[in-house]
């Protein structure tokens, strides 16, 4: 079966532990991949301007989903969004008091084109960090300051993250979507919300079968992608959990090309 799509995850997938990734080895990819008509796609849990960041030279070459799915981008317009149910918002917040000593900085609410932070443990790293990481970010004392659809809400809770989701799950039920992409990161997002769905939107628009998808991951958050499509590759860096399914496996790890020299020797 021929690949048409393919869709990698960024973090601790596609990107080296220091946040590069091989350029002209990504750009070889690219052009064998067009000529035989096909594209690549980045679906991460990061924003747009973050991802267009890291991809800053390869403009035009990708498609996108961001925010876990949340955003799906096609030809450099925004096609479709999820926001996440507004009465969340604050459910999220009052829960993340209960784990304040364990939470990494504060609780962080995403939308299309900036993102707002209530800061719970200061960490003026942690806060400068923060501010390179989220695009056009606004720190507020409430929910109540915010006026527009959220499309993600994210925590960092290390050693903690699976306490809390089976408590957000708990009190939200059905509501929300609530993921990990590990090391303790948490998302809430819509729960028609994640990678899969994302990209059999894209799938459908572009008359594709799932057959004909390849896709990579290493975290929780990829899960339904890699069992959406037809040739689902774990890194050899992935979440024990990931390893318990029957997908490939990378044949390196992200800190050497994984992604790409797989791509290249199944191509």
């Amino acid at each position: 079966m021929s690949v048409k799509l393919i869709a990698s995850d960024l973090d601790a997938t596609f990107l080296k532990s220091d946040k590069t990734f091989n350029e002209p080895l990504f750009q070889q990819v690219l052009d064998q991949l067009h000529a035989q008509g096909g594209q690549f796609i980045v679906a991460t849990g990061n924003h747009v301007q973050k991802v267009h960041d890291y991809f800053k030279n390869f403009k035009g070459q990708y498609q996108l989903i961001a925010n876990n799915g949340a955003e799906v981008i096609l030809d450099g317009e925004l096609k479709h969004v999820w926001s996440v149910p507004n009465e969340a918002l604050a459910v999220i917040d009052n829960l993340a008091d209960k784990f304040t000593e364990s939470l990494q900085l504060g609780v962080s609410f995403v939308a299309a084109r900036r993102a707002y932070m209530i800061v719970k443990q200061p960490n003026d790293e942690y806060l400068s960090w923060a501010h390179t990481y989220f695009e056009n970010l606004t720190i507020i004392e409430s929910v109540d300051e915010i006026t527009e659809p959220i499309l993600k809400i994210s925590l960092v809770l290390p050693q903690l993250e699976y306490e809390f989701m089976r408590e957000a799950k708990a009190v939200l039920g059905n509501k929300v979507h609530v993921t990990t992409s590990g090391y303790g990161a948490i998302d809430i997002v819509n729960p028609d919300v994640n990678k899969a769905n994302a990209l059999s939107y894209i799938a459908e628009t572009l008359e594709i079968a799932p057959e004909e998808i390849m896709a990579f991951g290493d975290g929780l958050n990829d899960l339904e992608m890699l069992e959406y499509v037809g040739q689902p590759v774990a890194m050899t860096n992935a979440d024990e959990e990931l390893f318990k399914h029957d997908f490939a496996i990378s044949v390196a790890d992200n800190d050497h090309d994984g992604v790409l020299r797989t791509i290249l020797e199944k191509i």
